[in-house]
């Protein structure tokens, strides 16, 4: 079973980034974009892993995230790796406004090799993909634009809380990925945020 653990976003910061997506699809190039119910926050692939590995590490994972505050993060900027010459793929960047993101981070990588998966050797980046380039030299337009709007640092709504981390089974299939959520893992309780910019994740 294929599975990756990540933050889903609010209906808002989707309905944004898919509004840019299609800004960007405008402009031509042979590019996968993510479907907009797919966008999230990748904290750790798994890859494929047994049912075994898949329950030791769902019970690691609750028991850690239970003792760990919410963060509160914000979507902005827009870049793409290995850079904007040669876009491979794109994303959108993942701020942090308050909490320790590297310590969810760690907690997944944590549980991952307890449970015998081999270590992530890249550096975390907080990011949201939206789509992967297909062609190593893609059209003058778009790259203009993607260079452009970049520079422009887009901000993707207003900041959230997260008060959850997914896990996610991922399947391949010639239409795209189809992400479905197998559970839902809770963070430490505190007293809610009754301001706009707070949001519980589903």
């Amino acid at each position: 079973m294929r599975c990756f653990t990540a933050i889903r976003l609010p209906e808002t910061v989707r309905e944004l980034l898919a509004r840019q997506i299609n800004r960007l699809r405008g402009a031509g190039g042979r590019v996968s974009w993510t479907r907009d119910e797919n966008l999230h926050l990748t904290l750790r692939f798994l890859g494929e892993v047994t049912p075994e590995q898949l329950e030791a590490y769902g019970v690691r994972l609750a028991g850690m995230l239970a003792e760990l505050p919410p963060v509160t993060l914000q979507v902005a900027g827009l870049g793409a790796f290995p850079n904007l010459r040669k876009p491979s793929i794109l994303w959108a960047g993942a701020s942090l406004v308050a909490g320790d993101l590297g310590t969810l981070w760690q907690a997944t990588e944590s549980c991952a090799a307890a449970v015998g998966l081999p270590p992530e050797t890249k550096a975390f980046h907080p990011h949201i993909t939206l789509g992967r380039v297909r062609e190593p030299h893609p059209p003058e337009a778009f790259h203009r634009l993607l260079v452009e709007t970049a520079q422009s640092a887009p901000v993707f709504g207003d900041a959230f809380t997260v008060h959850s981390v997914a896990l996610f089974r991922s399947e391949l299939r010639p239409a795209g990925p189809l992400y479905t959520v197998l559970k839902e893992f809770t963070l430490r309780c505190t007293i809610p945020d009754s301001s706009p910019s707070s949001y519980t994740a589903p």
